[in-house]
């Protein structure tokens, strides 16, 4: 690969190598930019609020219809929370 130009250069954040600035993917150290949440990060968070939601439901009235309710509200608060908390573009390993 050829080496960027001295004004075109900018620095990966994990390696801190030389590389083009509109680069998507680190060619030194392979990291990539991500924008918004991975996969992985939005169904941990989904499921931490179903389960939290339904676990204080449980706690405050018996296991019914509202359980589900409850159990529902935090599956889709915890996928809010995901694209809240990893909106950004972050650069991964």
């Amino acid at each position: 690969m050829r080496k960027p130009e001295a004004n075109a250069i900018a620095l990966c954040p994990v390696c801190r190598q030389p590389m083009r600035p509109t680069s998507e993917k680190c060619p030194n150290c392979g990291a990539e930019r991500h924008y918004g949440p991975r996969i992985i990060e939005s169904a941990v968070c989904a499921f931490a609020g179903m389960v939290l939601l339904a676990a204080i439901s449980t706690l405050l009235l018996p296991i019914s219809l509202w359980t589900i309710l409850f159990a529902a509200i935090g599956l889709v608060a915890g996928f809010l929370f995901s694209h809240n908390r990893f909106s950004g573009d972050r650069w991964l390993k």
